[in-house]
């Protein structure tokens, strides 16, 4: 939105000078061919030139979402950072880069850049309230991972999908129409990569990661070390978030991440009940069981409740009325009442997290309630409907 904003005052200020160097809409190259001749900056800047509606909110939106992606993986590629199982541009594969120069900072660096776009793509959104329907071409989507402005085969979005498994099934031509419904799939997707983020950046993880860097590189100018049954780097992965979870995360940022999680789950329950009442079946991202996804995949009314019934067991728990059970307490299988910590509680006062004080209950004592226990049969059912891939359609559903 800032450089929205500034593209406003520009005009403004070009208009006061002379009414004809205004840039009108009708001038502007279509934002896709921009997307896909010039990468995503570039069609943001297309589309922030646009008059506001519901369509170009909702394009802006999607548009600093992806960005928020791009960020994370230039950020890694500069540090040649091995993936982590964290957000989107974290998790994929990236070819080695020869100029690359690790920094400590950079988990911190690319949280905080990925969320300077997702606050803008929070924000945009709300424009995206009304009806609308938008076709988006996914094979436009690239993300210019060296910063070279070039877009090379590896940084296209499909081939990022690939990498993660997650590629297109054949015959799929390319089209998505997106519409109000998933105005909210992507609000969700926002608010969950958002509080990720924050928790990531609670935990200040910069030091950790510092501390063994440089152990690491004394060590190695001592001759080649072994890690035996594991290989360097994930020694190297495994002390560092040892040692990033230990004392207090940040109070501000755990609170608001349990904001973004509870406004996940409240914009994921809207997309459910809005694409509930769709009639049409236009290339579909996310069905409904009475359409069809341009996937291919099939969404039937049975899986749909049973993901409704996944969200209300995230929500109980992040409304602390349900608890996580503790495993130092005798609860009775598949118990509905016990002892268990209340994650609720934790995100707005946390305390000191090292997994020592954790597996011994003294870090715990100060969430611990008796009461209802959250339980995995609604997960449970959903992945036996899903015939296994569960998470897959978790992933997908938000």
């Amino acid at each position: 939105m800032r450089t929205f904003l500034m593209s406003a005052l520009a005009a403004a200020a070009l208009s006061a000078c002379s009414p004809a160097a205004e840039i009108q809409p009708a001038d502007l190259q279509p934002w896709d061919t921009v997307l896909a001749e010039q990468g995503l900056s570039a069609a943001l800047e297309n589309l922030e030139q646009r008059p506001e509606s519901a369509e170009t909110g909702f394009l802006i939106g999607g548009l600093e979402f992806l960005r928020a992606a791009e960020a994370i993986m230039q950020v890694r590629y500069q540090n040649s950072a091995q993936p982590l199982a964290l957000l989107p541009g974290m998790r994929n594969a990236l070819p080695a880069n020869p100029d690359g120069e690790f920094d400590p900072a950079f988990l911190e660096n690319a949280m905080l850049e990925a969320l300077t776009h997702l606050a803008d793509a929070e924000a945009v959104l709300e424009m995206a309230g009304e009806d609308f329907a938008v076709d988006f071409p996914i094979d436009a989507i690239w993300f210019d991972i060296n910063q070279n402005g070039e877009r090379d085969l590896w940084e296209s979005g499909l081939a990022v999908m690939e990498d993660l498994n997650a590629e297109p099934e054949a015959g799929f031509d390319g089209i998505i129409r997106f519409d109000r419904a998933d105005a909210h799939w992507l609000k969700a997707y926002v608010h969950v990569m958002s509080g990720m983020a924050e928790l990531t950046l609670a935990a200040d993880p910069t030091p950790a990661i510092r501390t063994v860097y440089e152990g690491r590189q004394e060590m190695d100018a001592h001759g080649q070390i072994d890690g035996m049954f594991l290989s360097n780097d994930d020694i190297d992965t495994i002390a560092a978030v040892l040692l990033t979870l230990r004392g207090v995360p940040d109070q501000a940022r755990t609170q608001s991440a349990h904001r973004h999680f509870t406004a996940m789950i409240a914009e994921n329950k809207a997309f459910w009940t809005a694409v509930m009442e769709e009639t049409d079946n236009q290339a579909e991202w996310l069905p409904n069981p009475n359409q069809q996804s341009a996937f291919g995949v099939e969404v039937t009314a049975e899986m749909a409740e049973g993901w409704q019934a996944v969200l209300d067991d995230i929500e109980a728990v992040l409304d602390g009325e349900a608890l996580v059970p503790y495993w130092r307490f005798d609860n009775a299988y598949n118990a509905t009442e016990g002892v268990g910590i209340n994650v609720a509680k934790f995100l707005q006062e946390p305390g000191d997290l090292d997994i020592i004080l954790w597996l011994h209950g003294t870090a715990a004592t100060p969430y611990l309630e008796r009461g209802p226990l959250a339980d995995m049969a609604a997960w449970t059912q959903f992945t036996r409907m899903t015939r296994g891939d569960g998470l897959m359609f978790a992933v997908w559903f938000n």
